[in-house]
C-alpha cells in the first residue's frame, strides 16, 4: 500500500493538526476534523482564506505538502493567539505535528521545509488528482479550515510560474527558481527592501518651512495597502503590522511580473 493510500485511510494526520492547532489557539479551542471532500471549495467555498503550507521528501523520495487554507475571520483568531500576531507562526507547529504523523503512519523518514504563506490556487491546481486530500477543520461544528495533504504532487505552484510567484517575499530562492531556473545563481545576492507608505510633491519652499509636528498629506487613503519596492521596483504590496514594538509588512498581494518591471 502507498503512503498516499495510508493516509487516506486514516485521519491521523488531521487529527494531529487540529490538536497542535488546539493548543496555539489555548485552552478554550476545541476543534475536530470533518470527513474528507473531493474539492476545497466544498469545505471553504469561495470566502476569503490564508494559507500555510509546508513541502517535505521522504527519504523513498516522494514530495508532499501539509498546508493550511484558513478562512479569515480563523486566521484571525489565529493571529490573536500568537505570541508576535503572525499566521505563520500559529501554524508552523501544527503543520510540524502533521510531518511527524505522516512519519508515524508511512514507517518512513521526511524532511520537511519551514512552513511558508502560500496560495490558495497552488493548492486547488491538484484537485481532481488522487494526490489531495481534503479535511474540514470545525470549530464548534462550524468550517474554520480546510488541512490538505498533498502527496507525490510536487510543491504547490510548480506547475506555473504564476503560481509560484505568489508566494510571500519570504519564500527566499524557492519562489525566485520557479519563476527562472538559473535564479539560484543570484539568491544570496542582497536586495534593499523598502515600505512605501504613500508620496507627495512639495516646493522647496514648503520643504524647508518643516518642522516638528507638521502634517503632510500623502496620496493614499487612510487603510490603503502599503506598497513593498525592491531596489525602487513595486513587487508587492500588504499591511503595516506590529511586531515585538516594531513595524513590519504582512504581504497580501504579489505584484504581477509585468507590473512589477514597468
Amino acid at each position: 500500500m502507498s503512503l498516499r493510500d495510508d493516509l487516506s485511510a486514516s485521519s491521523a494526520v488531521a487529527l494531529a493538526f487540529a490538536t497542535a492547532l488546539e493548543h496555539a489557539l489555548g485552552e478554550d479551542a476545541l476543534l475536530t476534523v470533518g470527513e474528507t471532500r473531493a474539492t476545497i471549495a466544498e469545505i471553504v467555498g469561495e470566502e476569503p482564506t490564508r494559507v500555510v503550507a509546508a513541502e517535505f521528501t521522504t527519504h523513498d523520495d516522494q514530495t508532499g505538502t501539509v498546508a493550511v487554507i484558513a478562512l479569515e475571520p480563523f486566521a484571525e483568531a489565529l493571529e490573536r493567539a500568537a505570541s508576535d500576531e503572525l499566521l505563520l507562526t500559529s501554524c508552523a507547529s501544527a503543520l510540524t505535528a502533521a510531518t511527524e504523523a505522516i512519519v508515524e503512519i508511512g514507517g518512513t523518514d521526511l524532511d520537511a521545509d519551514a512552513a511558508r504563506l502560500s496560495e490558495r490556487a497552488s493548492i486547488e491546481q491538484h484537485e481532481g488528482d488522487p494526490t489531495l486530500i481534503a479535511y474540514p477543520i470545525l470549530d464548534g461544528g462550524d468550517v474554520a479550515a480546510c488541512f490538505v495533504v498533498l502527496i507525490g504532487a510536487g510543491p504547490p505552484g510548480s506547475a506555473t510560474a504564476t503560481n509560484a510567484g505568489s508566494t510571500a517575499v519570504g519564500a527566499g530562492a524557492s519562489a525566485a527558481t520557479a519563476l527562472d531556473p538559473g535564479a539560484f545563481v543570484l539568491a544570496d545576492v542582497e536586495m534593499g527592501v523598502t515600505a512605501e507608505l504613500g508620496r507627495c510633491r512639495m516646493t522647496v519652499r514648503e520643504l524647508l518651512s518643516i518642522t516638528p509636528g507638521t502634517v503632510i498629506d500623502l496620496d493614499r487613503a487612510a487603510g490603503a495597502p502599503v506598497d513593498v519596492l525592491v531596489n525602487g521596483t513595486p513587487i508587492a504590496r500588504g499591511e503595516v503590522v506590529v511586531i515585538d514594538e516594531e513595524f513590519g509588512i504582512r504581504i497580501s498581494e504579489i505584484l504581477p511580473q509585468s507590473a512589477a518591471t514597468h
